[in-house]
């Protein structure tokens, strides 16, 4: 089971090809975690984006590649590794929004 902390919503896969995806939002930073269907159903497959909200009442982002947190999308296979990156990528986006906010006074 993937941690409750900061999800933002959770629901059906917005890009149609079935499976479950994860809305994670700290500040305007997030996670998307996107499990699909697997010819194996023991098989845990998630899908990982590090991504950046876009200031609207809609739940609207862009996949963000240029963070220390990853370059490219991330596969785990089991949700204890993905709570653990979760959890350090709660930690990098608290660190993250008050650098913007020290940046933008």
């Amino acid at each position: 089971m993937l941690i409750q902390e900061n999800l933002h919503l959770s629901r059906s896969s917005s890009d149609g090809q079935g499976g479950h995806e994860f809305l994670y939002k700290l500040n305007q930073y997030g996670v998307s975690a996107k499990s699909r269907p697997q010819e194996e159903l023991s098989q845990i497959h998630w899908e990982v984006e590090v991504i950046k909200y876009q200031e609207t009442a809609a739940v609207k982002f862009e996949v963000c590649h240029d963070t220390e947190l990853a370059n490219k999308t991330l596969i785990f296979h089991n949700d204890s590794s993905l709570n653990e990156f979760l959890e350090n990528a709660f930690k990098y986006f608290k660190e993250l929004g008050v650098l913007e906010n020290m940046a933008k006074k």
